[in-house]
C-alpha cells in the first residue's frame, strides 16, 4: 500500500474514533447524568423543616427511569409555585383549602388550587389516579412541569391500570402514596415518638381506666368489614379462627350490625378486648383506617395481617401479627390466654406513653420545598403503574 493511502487510511480511522467518542459522551450526558444510571431516580428533596411530612424511609426506586438535566426543563423562577390537585373527590375537602393558608408553617411559598383551568400554569400536579381515564389522552405537559401519581389504594384495587399504557409513559416524576419508597409519603397511619412525656398522674389514670375496661369488657373478638372475597383471602383466615374462638363479624359479611361510625368505636371500646385488623390485600406497606381507628382508641388490642413490616412501623406490643403464629389455633389460643390476664394485657396497651398516633395528612410542605429545590437533574418514571405494581403484592400462604 503506497505511503499516502496508508495516510488517508489513518486519517479516516481517527475522525470515527473521534465520532464515537462524541456519541459515547453525548448518551452519558443525556442518560446517566453525575454517573448515575438512567435506571435509578435521580430526585434530591431538599432538606424538610416540617418533620411530620416525612417518611420513614426515603428510598431510591429502581424501576425504569428517564434522566435530563434540569437546565433543560426548569419552569421560570418564581417566588410561589402554584400546585393542582387534579380531580380529587370532594372528601377530601380541598376546595375550601384553597389557597395560601395550607402554608403557613412552611418555608416556602406555594398555592394550592384545585381548579382544572390553572392546568398549564401550575408547577406541579397532583394526579388522583383511582379514576377511569381509559378513554382520555393525557393533558398536555408543559415544560419544567412535575407530574405527581397519587394513590391511596393497594394495586388489587386501585382501577388505575390505564396508567401502564404507552400515552402515559414518561409523564409522572414522583409518586405520593402509602409506600415508603414514594417521593411523598401520605399514608393512613403515622407513629411518632412523644415529644412531651406523659406525667406519673397521666399514667396512672390509663392504668387504672384500662384495668377497668378489662373487667368489664365481656366479649372477644369484633370484626367489621363490608367487602368479602378478597385478594388477601382474610375470609378464609377468619374462617379457621372462628373455628377456635368467638368472632363477632359486622357488616355485609357477617351477621351483625353497627352502621353508626360513633355507634361502632363506642361497641369497640365497651364490649371487645380485640379487633381485627385484616387488609384486603397483602401489599408492601399497605395499612388501613382500620389499625388507626383501634390504635386511636387504646383500649383495645388490634390484631393485624397485611403485607406491611409491623415491626418496624408500629411501637413494640401495639399489635398482633398472625404471622408470628403458625395456624389460626395457635393464634386462637394466645388470644384466649391474653383475655385472662389483666397484667399482660394493660401491657399491650401501653405503648401510648412513648408514642402518639397520628392521621393521613397530605405532605403539603415537602411538596412545596421540592418544587422550591429541584435538583441538579429530573427524572420521569418509564412506566409508574410498573413500579406500582409489580412485585408489590404476594398471596397468601396462612390459609
Amino acid at each position: 500500500m503506497k505511503q499516502g493511502q496508508i495516510t488517508r487510511l489513518y486519517l479516516f480511522t481517527a475522525v470515527l474514533c473521534v465520532i464515537l467518542i462524541l456519541w459515547i459522551y453525548n448518551k452519558w450526558e443525556t442518560n446517566s447524568i453525575t454517573g448515575i444510571p438512567s435506571s435509578v431516580t435521580c430526585t434530591f428533596p431538599p432538606t424538610v423543616t416540617d418533620t411530620s411530612e416525612l417518611s420513614p424511609v426515603l428510598a431510591l426506586n429502581v424501576t425504569g427511569f428517564h434522566c435530563i438535566k434540569n437546565d433543560m426543563v426548569t419552569k421560570k423562577a418564581v417566588d410561589t409555585k402554584v400546585m393542582l390537585f387534579y380531580r380529587f373527590p370532594d372528601y377530601y375537602e380541598l376546595q375550601g383549602k384553597s389557597g395560601f393558608n395550607l402554608f403557613t408553617n412552611c418555608d416556602k411559598k406555594c398555592e394550592l388550587t384545585t381548579d382544572e383551568n390553572r392546568f398549564s400554569e401550575a408547577d406541579v400536579v397532583v394526579f388522583y389516579s383511582h379514576k377511569n381515564y381509559r378513554y382520555q389522552a393525557p393533558p398536555q405537559k408543559e415544560p419544567g412541569q412535575k407530574w405527581v401519581f397519587f394513590t391511596v389504594e393497594s394495586p388489587p384495587y386501585s382501577g388505575n391500570a390505564m396508567y401502564g399504557g404507552s400515552q402515559w409513559g414518561n409523564k409522572f416524576d414522583w409518586t405520593m402514596s402509602y409506600r415508603y419508597d414514594s417521593e411523598f409519603w401520605h399514608g393512613y397511619v403515622r407513629m411518632r415518638p412523644r415529644v412531651t412525656p406523659l406525667s406519673e398522674d397521666v399514667m396512672e389514670r390509663q392504668r387504672q381506666n384500662w384495668k377497668q375496661k378489662f373487667a368489664n369488657k365481656t366479649k372477644l373478638v369484633a370484626w367489621f368489614v363490608s367487602h368479602c372475597p378478597t385478594d388477601s383471602l382474610r375470609e378464609k383466615y377468619v374462617e379457621q379462627l372462628s373455628k377456635h374462638i368467638p368472632v363477632d363479624i359486622y357488616g355485609k359479611c357477617g351477621t351483625l350490625k353497627c352502621e353508626d361510625r360513633k355507634e361502632c368505636l363506642q361497641l369497640l371500646d365497651n364490649d371487645y378486648k380485640f379487633y381485627l385488623s385484616f387488609e384486603n390485600s397483602l401489599c408492601v406497606d399497605y395499612v388501613t383506617e382500620k389499625l388507626l381507628n383501634v390504635l386511636e382508641l387504646n383500649t383495645l388490642v388490634p390484631v393485624v395481617r397485611g403485607g406491611a413490616n409491623y415491626d418496624s412501623l408500629f411501637p413494640p406490643n401495639s399489635v398482633i401479627n398472625v404471622k408470628d403464629f403458625p395456624s389460626p389455633e395457635k393464634l386462637a389460643q394466645y388470644l384466649k390466654e391474653l383475655a385472662n390476664n389483666e397484667e399482660e394485657y394493660t401491657k399491650r396497651l401501653q405503648w401510648v406513653w412513648q408514642y402518639e398516633v397520628h392521621g393521613p395528612k397530605l405532605p403539603l410542605c415537602h411538596l412545596c420545598q421540592t418544587i422550591h429545590a429541584p435538583g441538579p437533574v429530573s427524572c420521569v418514571y418509564e412506566n409508574v403503574y410498573h413500579w406500582w405494581s409489580q412485585r408489590a403484592c404476594y398471596k397468601p400462604n396462612d390459609v
